[in-house]
């Protein structure tokens, strides 16, 4: 079955992506630069992780029996889309982690390693494998715990990588310095990198994603649309706090995005169309694989204080989306050949 409705939200939040990364708004008017990059756009990556964990759901519930085997399927291919992605970004990571370094040589290599590892070979690549290991994690816990230690565990994972991201200035506020909690953050960060990936990320939310499809879950029209108009307002609320007591050290997660992908979910299960969406789903991987190597780009044309601003949003879209377009013809005429 062919979910258009996720297929035309994901290609909603590929967009959102650019938005999140260049920020067109920031020399306009800073209100609203952080509502849309730093609020509205910030629940893309989550909606991703949701919608994955649904679909998975969906496809093995319709092929019983098979769950290791479409599983195994799903995480070599992210795997090996990691791998290409990677190769494809070479010569930018040589040359933002690795000539632009202040770190020695040896060093440098050694952090662009463990990067590879844990944190992403380069920017948004990071989804690849946080995918796979969430979706991992989550079928490991549901087999071997049951759903209800599944969710406590993975909103436990979620709930100190908040600790580490956003929340971190409260966190070193009320914890010792010498305690075990605060020096096992230390560890898991210095390690790790960072809590955006698969284990303290995307696992909640991929749970989530197969909650919603064992359950079949449905909410009316006009309830994911209030839904997502409130979980946003209060996401708006919770992000701007933290900003404004300087309680953030990373922004990637924050407790509101759990209600707000949620409802977009919803909203987006309600969403039709009569046209074939398989296009805008293929596109919306493309854009979001691709848009870093334009910002790059700008940024090595225009200079490196251009990070952000609508030209730089406008350069990368656009080129984006017509990569991403040309790569499917290229697609599409080798597969008739």
């Amino acid at each position: 079955m062919q979910y258009k409705g996720i297929d035309i939200m994901k290609f909603i939040m590929a967009l959102f992506v650019v938005v999140l990364h260049t920020h067109p708004l920031q020399t306009v008017n800073a209100a609203a630069d952080f509502a849309t990059a730093d609020v509205i756009a910030r629940a893309a990556v989550p909606f991703f992780f949701v919608a994955s964990g649904f679909l998975l759901e969906k496809q093995r519930s319709a092929h019983r029996g098979e769950t290791r085997e479409i599983l195994a399927k799903y995480i070599r291919k992210l795997l090996v889309l990691y791998c290409i992605w990677t190769a494809i970004y070479l010569p930018v990571i040589i040359c933002s982690k690795i000539i632009d370094s202040e770190e020695s040589l040896i060093k440098s290599i050694l952090s662009a390693v463990r990067d590879f590892v844990f944190a992403g070979s380069y920017g948004q690549l990071w989804y690849l494998p946080a995918v796979a290991v969430g979706a991992l994690l989550v079928f490991l816990l549901r087999k071997y715990l049951g759903e209800k230690w599944t969710a406590v565990i993975l909103l436990s994972l979620f709930i100190m990588g908040l600790l580490t991201q956003s929340y971190f200035g409260l966190t070193i506020a009320k914890l010792s310095p010498d305690g075990i909690i605060f020096r096992g953050m230390k560890a898991v960060k210095k390690v790790m990198v960072t809590c955006r990936n698969g284990v303290f990320f995307g696992g909640i939310f991929i749970y989530m994603g197969t909650w919603i499809a064992r359950c079949s879950l449905e909410i009316k029209r006009w309830k994911a649309v209030l839904g997502c108009i409130l979980s946003t307002l209060l996401f708006y609320m919770e992000a701007s706090y933290l900003w404004r007591i300087g309680s953030v050290r990373e922004k990637d997660m924050y407790l509101m995005l759990l209600p707000t992908a949620f409802f977009l979910m919803m909203l987006a299960l309600h969403i039709e169309a009569r046209w074939n969406t398989v296009f805008l789903r293929k596109m919306s991987i493309n854009i979001y694989l691709v848009h870093t190597a334009y910002k790059f780009v700008y940024r090595k044309l225009i200079g490196e204080d251009n990070e952000s601003g609508i030209m730089l949003f406008l350069f990368t879209l656009a080129l984006s989306l017509l990569t991403a377009y040309l790569i499917e013809l290229v697609k599409r005429r080798r597969g008739r050949v």
